[in-house]
């Protein structure tokens, strides 16, 4: 009996192991060839690349995808490298300007990665190449405009000079436009760029010798920022302080009634401006108005346009644009207002800057009062040395070629040292780099030999040799 029942109990154990073992081949089929229950497609192979790795690496595009990457990463309009001084000065700045590699690497470095990596480069791909990277750090060279603006300045009132609107007129009057929209709150130098503003104004006022008027209107002011007061913001610009002869109480009191606040109506302000000044004619009026933005039109308005119409009234005004701080891309929109008006742009960061750019037309008032008081022109006109502000031209270019420079040898070690480019396409990039940072000394050096000799001639040799010689030394290669 017990005999049977241990043979028994062994049947039935082994029937038990044999059904668990069916059962398992059933869930985990060893036939990993055969079709899935889900599909009649077979299962694709693996590939040498993904082993070992989380998630496989997308398949290397096609040279001719690569090229089409890297030629999405040049901006608009950068089609060759610059080669003349005035190629040069022209070039809009690139992305990372004006700051040393080290400051930004992180941004710069997110950038370089997008960089594909063409194989065996002909000299188009590597042109491409550089183009890409000269869109990241082309600095924003000095323009040799401002100087010689300087030097008609300096002969402010001298019958010789050919435009009528720098020649002395009965009346003096000064007009400010100033940009209160929102990002006048943003920091320059320890205070706000709206308080730096209204110091400069402030003792620019004070300076103006008597008889001489200004005005204030400004813009932005009205609303927020936000997209609900746009059409109340976009739609006003006010004279704070109507044109007249300086009073201490009534400017304070005025600056006090605005902050930054909104939307940037740079076309609508310039056109009321030219309104504030319908009744100072040119004939009879020297007219100054000094456009003082951080930004660019955010109102759908015009403003090179509306430039262009105060060119050409009756007002003939001199008009001078001060970008605040300006970006990229407000620094170009606000250089074609102030070419529009046949006027003057020109780049500040803080107050201390905004009021030397006063001084000008300070020291403009003042030439003007002596002569309206009876001085002689021989006195008037004698010509201001330049000699320094050339020499700080000089510096400047060379100084923006060094960084520019730095910051090509910084791109090229993150691209060698992360394999992103190869090593020999790097190679043929430090090569073509050493050529332009040679070329741009040179034109540098070239600019400023012209400027000192443009210093030491009289008004009306200066004048000629801007006519005649200018345009060609600027642009020899």
């Amino acid at each position: 009996m017990k005999v049977n029942t241990v043979k028994l109990l062994s049947t039935l154990l082994a029937c038990f192991l044999f059904l668990s073992a069916c059962s398992s081949d059933e869930e985990n089929p060893t036939d990993t060839n055969a079709p899935d229950a889900s599909t009649t497609q077979t299962q694709q192979p693996v590939t040498d690349h993904q082993i070992g790795e989380s998630t496989p690496k997308e398949t290397p595009n096609s040279r001719e995808e690569k090229i089409k990457l890297l030629k999405a990463l040049i901006p608009d309009g950068l089609t060759k490298r610059p080669e003349t001084a005035e190629e040069f000065y022209n070039l809009p700045p690139g992305r990372f300007s004006g700051v040393q590699y080290g400051k930004q690497y992180e941004e710069i470095e997110k950038v370089l990665q997008q960089f594909p990596n063409i194989e065996n480069p002909d000299p188009e791909i590597i042109e491409l190449y550089y183009l890409a990277l000269l869109g990241l750090f082309a600095e924003d060279y000095p323009e040799p405009q401002e100087i010689i603006n300087q030097i008609k300045l300096a002969s402010f009132g001298s019958p010789e000079m050919d435009d009528p609107r720098f020649q002395f007129k009965e009346q003096y009057n000064v007009m400010i436009v100033l940009d209160a929209s929102g990002s006048m709150g943003n920091m320059a130098g320890g205070k706000t760029r709206m308080e730096a503003a209204k110091e400069a104004i402030r003792s620019f006022a004070a300076s103006l010798p008597a008889g001489a008027r200004v005005g204030l209107r400004v813009y932005g002011h009205e609303g927020t920022g936000s997209e609900a007061d746009k059409a109340l913001s976009c739609s006003k610009s006010d004279v704070m302080y109507p044109l007249q002869a300086y009073d201490r109480q009534k400017l304070d009191s005025a600056l006090a009634q605005f902050k930054p606040a909104g939307w940037t109506p740079i076309a609508l302000a310039l056109e009321q401006a030219q309104k504030d000044l319908q009744s100072y004619k040119g004939e009879q009026n020297t007219n100054i108005i000094y456009l003082v933005s951080d930004g660019i039109e955010t109102c759908g308005g015009n403003p090179v346009k509306v430039a262009k119409q105060l060119a050409d009234s009756d007002v003939t005004p001199i008009v001078n644009v001060v970008g605040f701080g300006a970006d990229g891309e407000a620094q170009r929109q606000l250089k074609q207002v102030a070419e529009a008006a046949g006027g003057r742009y020109v780049l500040i960061q803080d107050q201390k800057e905004l009021e030397k750019e006063f001084q000008q037309a300070e020291e403009i008032a003042r030439k003007w009062f002596e002569w309206r008081s009876g001085a002689t022109y021989d006195a008037l006109s004698k010509q201001l040395s330049q000699g320094g502000e050339i020499l700080a031209f000089g510096f400047t270019w060379d100084q923006m070629e060094t960084r520019e420079s730095n910051n090509f040898l910084g791109a090229f070690l993150k691209l060698e040292g992360s394999k992103i480019l190869e090593k020999s396409t790097i190679t043929k990039l430090k090569e073509l780099e050493k050529i332009q940072s040679k070329l741009i000394k040179q034109r540098g050096n070239e600019l400023k030999t012209f400027l000192e000799k443009l210093n030491a001639k009289t008004y009306k040799e200066a004048i000629d040799a801007i006519n005649q010689q200018y345009s060609e030394n600027v642009k020899r290669k």
